[in-house]
Order: C-alpha cells, then sequence, then structure tokens
C-alpha cells in the first residue's frame, strides 16, 4: 500500500461521488482498524511512543504496524524521530492535527464507553487507561493482550 497522503489519492473519482464526502475522508484517514489506537497510545505517553511499545500493548503484527506508522506519518498526524544508535532508535510523536484528531477519537471513545457499560458489555482495560477511565496499571501496559 503507498503512503500517499489520504488527500492526494483520490484524483480521477468524480466530483459529486461518495468518494470525496468528509466522512469518507475521516473514515480513510484515522479510523481504519488500528489507527485510533496508534494515535491514543501516543497521546498517552505523553506525545512520544516507540515501536515496540506498540507491539507489547496491541495484538498488531509488525507490517500492519509499519504500514499504519507511515500512514498516519504521509497524512501528517505523526512524525519520527530517529537516533543513529546502535540499535537505532525511533520515536514517535504527534503532530498539531494528530493531537486534534485525538480530541475527536476522545469523544468517539466516551459515547461507545458510555453505550457499552449501558448495554453490560465488557470493555477492553488498556483503552479505559488510555481515555481516563482506569488509573494507569503496569501489568495492562506491559502486555495487556496477552490471555485475552
Amino acid at each position: 500500500m503507498s503512503t500517499q497522503p489520504i488527500l492526494d489519492s483520490l484524483p480521477g473519482v468524480p466530483a459529486g461521488s461518495v468518494e470525496h464526502d468528509p466522512y469518507t475522508f475521516v473514515l480513510k484517514m484515522f479510523c481504519t482498524r488500528w489507527k485510533p489506537f496508534l494515535l491514543k497510545a501516543i497521546e498517552f505517553d505523553s506525545d512520544c511512543t516507540r515501536f515496540s511499545k506498540f507491539t507489547r500493548q496491541l495484538p498488531i503484527s509488525t507490517k500492519v504496524l509499519s504500514q499504519n506508522l507511515r500512514e498516519l506519518e504521509a497524512d501528517h498526524l505523526i512524525y519520527r524521530t530517529v537516533y543513529w544508535e546502535v540499535p537505532p532508535r525511533v520515536e514517535y510523536h504527534l503532530t498539531e492535527l494528530g493531537l486534534s484528531v485525538c480530541a475527536l477519537l476522545q469523544q468517539l471513545y466516551d459515547w461507545g464507553w458510555h453505550e457499552m457499560k449501558r448495554r453490560g458489555l465488557p470493555i477492553d482495560p488498556l483503552g479505559e487507561m488510555w481515555h481516563g477511565y482506569r488509573e494507569r496499571d503496569s501489568d495492562i501496559m506491559d502486555s495487556p493482550h496477552r490471555g485475552r
């Protein structure tokens, strides 16, 4: 998949198409399977997260993680800083645009959390921590998807 920004990925689509609707734009840009989790993880870690932390916290393959991070970077929601050490270290940070998206994601999460509570559905504890519904727990932070 290309890391071309979402805005540039629609040439040739007729102007009256649903592909040019803001809902479609938003869904493609940051409402895919993993992007909300990645953005909130960076925000929760005070605007900086390393690749290895994503793989510990989320049941995501390194290939899919790399692809999603490249797309978020291409769409200017995150940027990465590479430290040329041995071994190399890469940190991911939110841009101002990424921070604004996190505010929207918080509203979506809040609505979903309340509705799931109302329906008596189980809720992921890591997400609850990231969104302020649960205290930090290092056991959940270090390996939340194991044993579920």
